[in-house]
């Protein structure tokens, strides 16, 4: 009896120190998922307002452009930022050493190029231009940023 008592005892502790785990696991993964967003949220301004030309550019030129090397790109359309001595493709894609696609920044900076992600995304990119603003959404983690076209800046979409 006191056997049974015991046992019975020591699975409800298991049973409690289980959701515990699991919960935990959840909380970091949003501390995780959170802090990517926010460095995000922090790189887009840089990368954005020190760009000489916004373009919006189809997957064909994305392609053409990183030679799909690392990154394999999913989503139909990037945002392409020309800067004085350097490109930067923002795009949702997957590598081959990641299971999670993520919203890619593919930097040329003087004959070298990087890879970097920048953001695990589950959902859509979308990027929506008009003659004075651009706008880079993502539908899951549901984030917009939006840019008000600065003097001597250019879009093309």
């Amino acid at each position: 009896m006191s056997t049974a008592i015991g046992f019975g005892v020591f699975m409800i502790l298991v049973s409690l120190w289980i959701v515990d785990v699991s919960r935990r696991t959840h909380e970091i993964e949003g501390m995780i998922e959170r802090a990517d967003l926010d460095a995000a949220t922090f790189y887009l301004p840089l990368v954005v307002v020190l760009a000489q030309r916004i373009e919006v550019v189809s997957k064909a030129n994305l392609v053409q452009a990183i030679h799909e090397s690392q990154v394999h790109p999913i989503s139909s359309e990037a945002l392409k930022l020309t800067h004085p001595f350097s490109t930067i493709y923002l795009y949702l894609g997957l590598s081959k050493t990641q299971n999670k696609s993520a919203l890619w920044v593919h930097q040329e900076r003087f004959g070298n190029t990087s890879n970097l992600a920048l953001l695990n995304v589950s959902g859509d990119l979308a990027l929506d231009m008009t003659d004075e603003t651009f706008c880079l959404g993502l539908s899951d983690p549901q984030s917009v940023y939006c840019h008000h076209r600065l003097p001597g800046q250019t879009h093309e979409f």
